[in-house]
């Protein structure tokens, strides 16, 4: 009896509602939904996969939130013959996205050539015809319109990104994982980066294993073999490894095997450990070309892999010392990705007045040559603190570019930071305006849509966002946002590699007419959002960001107002070493070693001396060879020098008299720097000299050159003259040439 009154309720109850649908149906004509009702259906294959169910269930939720009409989802086999969204996939497996979105009366079919696809073609409907925006990530970056009605209309769009793998790499982060970011993703048409596995398992995003591969980490294996170990100094201790040693081959092929078949990757792309010494063997270093070495090794690791994983393909990374466009044939390879840490941020790519540019586009174009071209961007790490990044119309330049030389693939680095993550316990909450991902959110949300459309508008998307996240105030806000990029375009310096400290530039960029300007238009701003509450929440967030620069810039002045003036005499027999004073260091934190330094004009160079007490009769003295990677690290003497055309030279000199220099990120500045250690039992000297030549030319009479000189000292921490700034020149000293 139960089971029969149960059928009849469960008719009855169809019945009920097929009246409701078709009554709505007769009302509504075209309309997708109004007045809180729907008559269509969300429809997936039969037996859909995780994914294709996922893209139905984000349509459903976010129709649902723009109408309040609940869409059901339903298999193709259970659909009606009319008022239905149909979900496709073609299922083909690419890595490139193909997908499309067609519109028309009682039908919307949301196509891609993969889940991923579809899931695509759902956002760019939402986006499109729906006026829906996620500009940054999680709830309080999604910005839905509230609608009664919306009536279907024929349309229809296929849309083909031209880079066929966007990344934006989560960083700063334990395992690179953080899932509302990464949910944020495909919003913004990003197809790579995924590692949280609940979020695989509801996105099949592009999987490239991508990795410091080639080391040897673990200890056992090093101490069992040290023959596998680089010959580092004269001793087999470096775990780069002997590339020319077999069994060190096979060790790192079997690892990665194994990593790839564990994670079921297309793609991989392998490579070396950062700033790590290679192995000096006389094998390994028969070819002077450092980077053909790599790209050599590479082809073998990758003829062994195949033999294993013969439908695995590879990828490669133009970094560190293999950065340079090596001396042999490229091949086999996906792409190859350049680290663009040599350009400079402010300016455009093609900007003929910027050298930093200008070098750095000569080396990339060598590369795309050499092997399909991708980029590995640092745009996001050009400082090391939270301070808003205005870089929209840099970017909307360089995808510009990159699409014209046809680059296969573009990767920008994201930092996360791990105090926006309630449950991570690390520290203090930080305000809103110091959350990385909303200091830089139009630059984020620039970049990916820009990755996703590199002919896109950017004027036309500053709008947008104003209009969406600012409300009634989005006018002065777009006037605040321009006076900012207006401000970074024009700066008359370049910045390059990355985590400057801000401060440094803060006084060029937020001059005193800028501050003034950006507070009388965040004023009335402020008033125009008076009474919707989330609006001025969003412009209370610049005003914090104006305020981080401000203070930046405040400081930033007094630092060069009250910083040490030494005055250098064009009479060269006025400045002998014995005549200049002692210039005592200074540090930023810690209890450093006392450390003393002279500075003297000479005829043709500039003689910097340095005293280093040292407590540690064992101290690591480093090698006195040039441009070893760890000449810059750990015990040295940094000098940085600006002469005043806005490039920062980097000299660094080990006790052992080896040097490293760079001009920005120029690694093939030869500073011609020459040094001559001492030791005794308990200090170290440097006597170091720095051709003119090299720099430009002789001082002449009046120039002010900004000038540190910094000691780093192992366990102790950094000390400085006149403090530890690593290129923060606005704590620079000022040598006056008279």
């Amino acid at each position: 009896m139960n089971g029969k009154t149960n059928t009849m309720k469960t008719a009855f109850f169809a019945l009920a509602v097929g009246v409701a649908l078709a009554s709505f149906a007769a009302d509504g004509g075209n309309a997708l939904f109004a007045d809180g009702k729907t008559s269509w259906s969300i429809v997936v294959p039969d037996g859909a996969s995780r994914h294709m169910r996922y893209a139905a269930g984000e349509l459903a939720t976010t129709l649902k939130k723009i109408s309040g009409a609940e869409f059901p989802v339903v298999e193709a086999s259970a659909a009606p013959q009319t008022d239905v969204i149909s979900l496709v996939s073609d299922d083909t497996g690419a890595i490139d996205d193909v997908f499309s979105v067609k519109a028309a009366p009682g039908r919307i079919v949301l196509r891609g050539n993969t889940p991923r696809g579809t899931l695509f073609a759902v956002y760019a409907f939402l986006r499109e015809r729906l006026d829906a925006r996620w500009y940054w990530p999680g709830e309080t970056g999604e910005f839905l319109p509230k609608l009664s009605r919306f009536d279907v209309e024929p349309w229809e769009k296929e849309y083909r990104p031209a880079f066929g793998l966007r990344e934006m790499s989560i960083c700063t982060i334990w395992m690179h994982r953080h899932a509302p970011t990464e949910r944020w993703f495909p919003k913004v048409f990003l197809n790579c980066d995924m590692n949280s596995p609940e979020v695989l398992a509801d996105i099949d995003f592009v999987r490239i294993a991508s990795d410091h591969y080639v080391a040897i980490r673990d200890k056992k294996i090093r101490e069992a073999h040290p023959e596998w170990l680089a010959l580092v100094n004269g001793s087999r201790s470096g775990g780069a490894g002997c590339w020319s040693n077999e069994g060190f081959r096979h060790y790192i092929v079997s690892n990665i095997v194994a990593q790839l078949r564990a994670g079921k990757y297309p793609i991989a792309n392998i490579y070396p450990a950062d700033t790590t010494i290679r192995c000096e063997c006389p094998e390994c270093t028969a070819n002077p070309d450092k980077s053909a070495r790599w790209w050599s090794f590479y082809a073998k690791l990758r003829e062994d892999i195949v033999k294993e994983l013969p439908d695995i393909r590879f990828a490669g990374l133009g970094y560190q010392e293999y950065r340079d466009v090596p001396g042999i044939d490229i091949t086999g390879l996906e792409y190859v990705e350049y680290g663009q840490y040599n350009r400079c941020y402010y300016h455009n790519l093609g900007d003929p007045d910027c050298p930093s540019n200008v070098h750095s586009m000569k080396e990339f174009r060598r590369w795309a040559e050499k092997a399909p071209p991708a980029l590995y961007g640092y745009e996001f790490d050009v400082f090391r603190s939270h301070v808003s990044r205005p870089l929209w119309r840099v970017i909307g330049d360089e995808m510009r570019v990159f699409r014209d030389m046809g680059l296969r693939r573009v990767k920008t680095e994201l930092n996360v930071d791990l105090n926006r993550i309630a449950a991570s316990g690390v520290g203090p909450a930080l305000p809103k305006h110091r959350i990385f991902q909303n200091t830089s959110r139009l630059s984020l949300y620039a970049w990916a849509m820009a990755a996703f459309d590199p002919d896109i508008d950017m004027d036309a998307l500053v709008d947008d966002f104003c209009r969406h996240v600012y409300g009634p105030a989005a006018e002065p806000m777009k006037a605040y946002h321009n006076l900012f990029a207006d401000a970074w375009g024009a700066m008359k310096k370049h910045i390059t590699y990355y985590e400057h400290n801000p401060r440094g530039i803060a006084a060029d960029f937020i001059t005193k007419e800028m501050e003034a300007k950006a507070r009388e238009l965040l004023a009335a701003a402020a008033k125009a959002a008076e009474g919707d509450g989330r609006a001025a929440g969003e412009v209370a967030v610049e005003a914090g960001c104006l305020e981080d620069w401000a203070a930046l810039a405040e400081e930033s002045r007094k630092a060069r107002l009250g910083g040490v003036i030494l005055e250098l005499s064009t009479k060269v027999s006025a400045n002998t070493l014995d005549q200049c004073p002692w210039l005592p260091s200074k540090a930023r934190r810690g209890i450093p070693q006392p450390t003393r330094f002279k500075i003297c004009r000479e005829t043709k160079a500039l003689r910097v001396f340095a005293d280093c007490e040292e407590d540690d009769p064992d101290f690591e003295r480093g090698t006195d060879k040039h441009d070893a990677h760890t000449n810059w690290r750990d015990e040295s003497i940094e000098i940085f020098i600006d002469t005043g055309n806005g490039f920062c030279r980097q000299i660094a000199v080990t006790p052992a008299g080896g040097v490293w220099d760079a001009s920005d990120d120029d690694l093939l500045w030869d500073s011609g720097a020459k040094a001559t250690p001492a030791f005794s039992d308990d200090r170290w000297t440097l006597d170091i000299s720095i051709p003119y030549e090299s720099l430009g030319g002789e001082p002449r009479l009046g120039d002010r050159w900004d000038f540190m000189v910094i000691r780093n000292g192992g366990k102790h921490a950094s000390c400085g003259w006149p403090i530890d700034a690593h290129r923060d020149f606005s704590s620079a000293a000022t040598l006056v040439f008279r």
